[in-house]
């Protein structure tokens, strides 16, 4: 059984000063975020307050580079906490994806720890510090598009549920033939065995037949309709309780 204490104060004019400090320090951006071990682009997410919350260790790291004087205290009292049961909300979720590497690529799986970590070190934009996971997901397709800002998409390979990730960008951007949307890790389980995850048919609720790795909505298979249909928050609900599962 675990039990989780979770407190948030509110920092007013944070992003100011998260934007006087970087003006006012003596080295670029880039070589700030990568003492941070961020990335340019969730920087200036921050700057621009996107990002609603920011980590704790995360800020005391950025205090104790820039010298932003922050002020932060925490009540040790337990009553002065309001606890809230917290559940995953799925609500945005409306997209699957398979994201299989092809026959012969070098991981067996698209976008465990080891292949972030692969992506980083080749010079892509990618975020895995302090439990925040942002990397861009590849598409060969222009429906890479179809998926809105905040759109949750589960991803799916060889057979099994992967991740659950929030797209964070409003549209795609094009290399190539290929098209990569920035998101972010809202469910995964990175240190288990994936070989040893759940079939996806017992996490879903139903047999998904998908093969192209374009996103597709729920409502577009038969089989999800005439198990779920018009019950898409149940089937959402059920969804959560097989992910805390695992």
């Amino acid at each position: 059984m675990r039990v989780r204490r979770v407190q948030e104060i509110d920092i007013p004019n944070l992003s100011k000063k998260l934007t006087a400090a970087r003006k006012a320090a003596d080295e670029s951006l880039l070589s700030i975020c990568r003492k941070l071990e961020i990335t340019p682009t969730y920087w200036y997410k921050l700057e621009k307050s996107e990002d609603s919350t920011i980590n704790y260790d995360l800020l005391r790291k950025i205090d104790e580079l820039l010298s932003l004087n922050l002020d932060i205290s925490f009540s040790e009292d337990p009553d002065s906490i309001k606890h809230k049961e917290k559940n995953m909300d799925l609500s945005r979720l409306q997209w699957v994806k398979v994201v299989t590497p092809p026959k012969g690529w070098h991981s067996y799986w698209a976008y465990n720890t080891d292949e972030i970590t692969s992506m980083k070190e080749g010079g892509q934009e990618v975020i895995n510090s302090n439990g925040v996971v942002i990397f861009p997901l590849g598409f060969k397709h222009e429906k890479a598009a179809d998926p809105a800002k905040g759109d949750l998409i589960l991803l799916t390979q060889h057979s099994k549920v992967t991740h659950i990730v929030e797209v964070l960008d409003d549209f795609p951007s094009q290399s190539g033939d290929w098209f990569s949307r920035f998101v972010k890790v809202i469910w995964w389980k990175p240190d288990l065995n994936w070989n040893e995850l759940p079939d996806r048919k017992e996490v879903l609720g139903f047999n998904l037949q998908v093969q192209g790795g374009i996103p597709y909505e729920f409502g577009s298979f038969e089989n999800f309709n005439a198990e779920w249909g018009g019950r898409k928050q149940e089937f959402l609900k059920n969804l959560a309780v097989e992910l805390e599962k695992i």
